[in-house]
């Protein structure tokens, strides 16, 4: 036993490191677009990822991780729980915020255009099916703050409240 650990305790000496790529690519890398291939920050240390790399110390980081890329300020977000539902926004300008939920519905669509500067939409279908909503906003249009809802009644809640600019 003594002549086993002798030689394992020997081979450790001369062990090298296994180095090796991550699977993932970076998306949003700020270099002008072009993808990276990142490390894995588990397999790799600070020090060791920069002499790694070739001295390059640019902090690479996953795409999970990455800020999305900001074009002119707008925002628009979806959230979709339900089957067979449709969302498309289209923005112009700077300043926008479209949020779109659709929450337990199913053959819904949802458009939102916005072309102007600071508008801003929230649009929620709850519970509905076969809904089709549309959201035209120009510049200088009123802010939208809308609730598209089924009760268990089967009647249809059409409400909204005011955003504050």
């Amino acid at each position: 036993m003594a002549a086993v650990l002798a030689v394992a305790a020997a081979g450790l000496g001369h062990a090298t490191i296994a180095r090796g790529e991550t699977a993932y690519i970076s998306q949003a890398t700020g270099n002008g677009g072009s993808p990276v291939i990142g490390l894995a920050p588990s397999l790799l240390g600070n020090s060791t990822a920069a002499s790694f790399a070739g001295g390059n110390k640019q902090k690479q980081s996953l795409p999970e991780m990455a800020a999305p890329r900001v074009s002119g300020g707008n925002y628009a977000s979806t959230l979709q729980i339900g089957s067979y539902n449709s969302v498309f926004q289209a923005q112009h300008g700077f300043g926008n915020v479209s949020n779109v939920g659709i929450i337990g519905g199913h053959h819904n669509a949802v458009g939102v255009l916005q072309s102007g500067n600071n508008l801003r939409s929230n649009l929620v279908l709850l519970g509905t099916s076969g809904t089709s909503v549309g959201v035209l906003q120009g510049n200088g249009a009123a802010p939208l703050n809308l609730l598209v809802g089924r009760l268990p009644n089967g009647a249809l809640l059409i409400g909204g409240l005011p955003i504050r600019r």
